[in-house]
């Protein structure tokens, strides 16, 4: 008996340890609960209807965790969560209307981020530079490399109808993400592409600019749409500053 309330002591002491790991997010708790705290934080006082939750892949963040969560395909619920320890924070109403701006949400991650005290070298700066894409729902595979535009330009003029297809299929890549230059500077890590908007009205091309502080929070954000060259290899870009 005494042999049993021992166990069962020990199995108390070391479950109130777990929880207090947890809570202060020394220690990661299982997946299953991170998803549970992201959907009730998404959906209080309860869902409403078919809950479905995606991970949002973040590979810097050690503690952190992104989820998107939506009730009903999206058409209810829809939100972006970040789970660290016991604590769920909603960083993101994509449903909200009139929507908030998407400076909102950058702004909720870089407070999200600040807390996981990063110390970024190159590497960690691409990686968490495409973690903030997909928090924006943005896609590292519609990075451009160098002469795309022209490729996407003789696309769009091309006769049969297949070229814009053809194009974004030349553009899927496994290491899309090795697409993003990173350049340090004094302040952390600065970053400038040409970037694909398929999911906006024309499907404009835009050049982004990023800047990053070592601990991952963005310094800098700047978004300027493109006028496509004409395909000729001539252009009619405006020009640009080296990266």
């Amino acid at each position: 008996m005494k042999r049993l309330l021992r166990l069962g002591v020990g199995m108390l002491l070391g479950g109130i340890g777990c929880l207090g790991l947890w809570g202060a997010g020394l220690l990661d708790p299982p997946e299953n609960l991170s998803r549970y705290l992201a959907v009730v934080a998404a959906t209080y006082p309860g869902p409403g209807g078919l809950v479905t939750i995606e991970r949002i892949p973040c590979r810097p963040t050690e503690h952190l965790r992104f989820y998107v969560v939506c009730t009903d395909d999206c058409e209810g619920v829809w939100r972006i969560v970040g789970v660290r320890g016991l604590y769920a924070t909603n960083l993101a109403n994509l449903n909200k209307l009139p929507p908030d701006p998407p400076e909102t949400m950058r702004r909720a991650a870089n407070d999200a981020i600040a807390a996981e005290r990063l110390n970024l070298d190159d590497n960690g700066a691409r990686e968490l530079l495409g973690c903030y894409l997909r928090l924006a729902g943005l896609h590292e595979e519609l990075v451009l490399r160098e002469g795309d535009l022209d490729k996407l330009a003789r696309a769009r003029n091309s006769d049969d109808g297949n070229g814009l297809a053809s194009f974004a299929e030349s553009l899927e890549d496994g290491a899309a993400l090795s697409r993003l230059p990173i350049r340090e500077t004094p302040e952390g890590f600065a970053s400038r592409f040409d970037y694909w908007d398929t999911a906006s009205p024309g499907r404009p091309v835009v050049e982004m600019t990023w800047g990053l502080r070592r601990d991952g929070t963005i310094e800098l954000y700047r978004a300027l749409e493109l006028p496509l060259t004409d395909g000729s290899g001539s252009g009619n870009s405006p020009d640009r500053p080296p990266t």
